[in-house]
């Protein structure tokens, strides 16, 4: 497709929706738009109840199915990156169609114009907002009240955006699955401190008009176009139909791992061939923007490649100046990396892949066999303790022998390893900038994938070598309480992997606790 020209690329077509519409339908009709040349286009909706993913999402990692298929609710894959929300009519959102280059010279560029348009339209409204990169939009305290993502096809960018009229918080949180930076949705109260609405902010709700006539003000001023009033389309453009996600089924031979950045989760899928390559790989991330067809490459040039032979593999997946918004090549490396590590584990302490996946690696080191060997010091999470235990709250630990927690102690003590309960996010980073303050250098640790996702930043600037485990039952992520966890009062039992503990502690060397080396 070849840009506008001329008199026609100052003029864009309006389209507006009364009644709400899906959001699949509005894709299905920009992309059709941006395939055959048709001009710049924005269309202004509500859209129906909805769980929209990125176009690079596991959805299984991301939406709680159950949930939405008990009550039909639709889980839609946008041809946008970014990660999954909650669609409702209580949201008025948009679609722009325009040539790549009006918007800006890059995916960042463009994204920051998406994030103006919609801070003007606030402005318009009365509400004061900033762009906060790479997609979100949040008023004074860091509330978000509305997002944006790309897509480009054929040099059309694809902009999608919402603004938060209202939200239902209760219903987010049922459908969307893992809590993310960009929406950490930890109960309700909560949420709603997170979360700004039109709503909120005016002391009214305004009337759908008057937020669609923002809107398009904004893009009009902000990118220099007239725009012309146009008929809804008359005939549907019935949207592709959503593909079984392979994350979805279970994995009868293979492993995953995640790596996380400062704005994007990746994540690498492994399904194993008979003589222990790579016979699938797939790729999945909420990064911002990435190559339309980059999960495919990956997918191609790990598949046949013997575990250890992944970081080569992946090096060569990015092109020179190739662009990305939330992870860079460098991130892909480290992925599959890990992968090659955690498989490397594996081999060595006699772990099953379900304990591979659970497996966490952090800091510099890629080492993992290393960092074990230089471990001194082992975090437990408090939640594993049992709700009776009245040493729950403490980092304290008797070994009364009747749960997992005090075998992990017992274990710790056995080779003369520090072990201690870790009781919030803050006791975390106190006590992890302690150990690095005198020397300790790599650790073992448990936690849940949620909270190492979550809290990726003090793991990683914690600047140690660390081992964790994933907690399996009851975490307060799946029961939606990690408000509860963060105040240390979370009631709920999770678990620990007592085999995996155990197979993993005996790989490492017993040692004086009281000698720094």
């Amino acid at each position: 497709m070849t840009p506008m020209s001329g008199e026609a690329e100052a003029h864009c077509a309006l389209v507006v929706d009364e009644a709400p519409v899906s959001a699949a339908e509005v894709f299905a009709w920009a992309a059709d738009r941006a395939g055959r040349d048709l001009g710049a286009a924005l269309r202004l909706f509500r859209p129906t109840a909805a769980v929209a993913v990125g176009r690079d999402q596991a959805i299984a990692r991301e939406v709680r199915l159950d949930w939405c298929r008990a009550r039909d609710i639709a889980v839609l894959r946008r041809p946008t990156g970014g990660g999954a929300l909650w669609l409702d009519p209580g949201q008025t959102a948009m679609c722009l169609a325009i040539p790549a280059d009006r918007l800006g010279e890059d995916p960042a560029a463009r994204l920051a114009t998406g994030g103006a348009i919609l801070v003007e339209a606030l402005a318009r409204l009365g509400i004061a907002a900033a762009f906060a990169a790479p997609n979100d939009v949040q008023v004074e305290g860091g509330a978000k009240i509305g997002s944006v993502f790309l897509a480009e096809i054929e040099g059309t960018a694809l902009l999608f955006a919402t603004l938060l009229v209202e939200f239902d918080v209760a219903a987010a949180l049922a459908a969307l699955l893992v809590p993310t930076e960009k929406l950490t949705v930890t109960g309700l109260e909560h949420a709603r401190e997170r979360i700004a609405t039109l709503a909120d902010r005016l002391g009214v709700v305004p009337e759908g008009t008057r937020v669609a006539a923002a809107l398009a003000e904004a893009v009009a001023a902000r990118l220099d176009l007239a725009l012309v009033p146009s008929p809804v389309p008359g005939e549907t453009i019935a949207p592709p139909p959503l593909d079984p996600d392979p994350w979805e089924a279970p994995l009868v031979h293979g492993f995953e791992t995640m790596e996380r950045t400062a704005r994007a989760t990746l994540r690498l899928r492994i399904e194993r061939a008979e003589d222990g390559g790579v016979a699938v790989a797939r790729f999945a991330t909420d990064a911002a923007f990435a190559p339309a067809d980059l999960a495919a490459r990956i997918g191609t040039a790990l598949a046949g490649r013997p575990l250890a032979d992944l970081p080569a593999a992946m090096a060569g997946v990015m092109r020179p100046g190739e662009p990305c918004v939330g992870f860079t090549a460098v991130d892909l490396v480290r992925l599959a990396a890990r992968a090659a590590e955690k498989d490397r584990l594996a081999a060595a302490v006699g772990l099953d892949d379900r304990a591979v996946t659970g497996l966490m690696l952090s800091g510099p080191n890629g080492d993992s066999l290393s960092a074990l060997e230089r471990a001194r010091v082992v975090l437990v999470p408090y939640c594993a303790k049992p709700a009776w235990c009245a040493l729950r709250p403490t980092p304290d630990c008797i070994d009364c022998g009747h749960c997992a927690v005090g075998d992990a102690y017992r274990l710790a003590a056995e080779r003369g390893l520090e072990v201690t309960t870790i009781l919030n996010f803050e006791h975390l980073s106190e006590t992890l900038a302690e150990m690095k303050a005198r020397g300790v250098d790599a650790y073992l640790g448990m936690c849940c994938s949620d909270f190492f996702l979550k809290r990726h930043v003090a793991f990683r600037e914690a600047g140690m070598d660390g081992v964790l485990m994933d907690i399996v039952g009851a975490t307060c992520y799946e029961l939606k309480e990690e408000h509860l966890a963060y105040a240390g009062v979370f009631k709920a039992e999770a678990a620990l992997d007592l085999d995996t503990l155990e197979k993993v502690m005996a790989h490492l060397p017993s040692r004086d606790a009281a000698d720094p080396d």
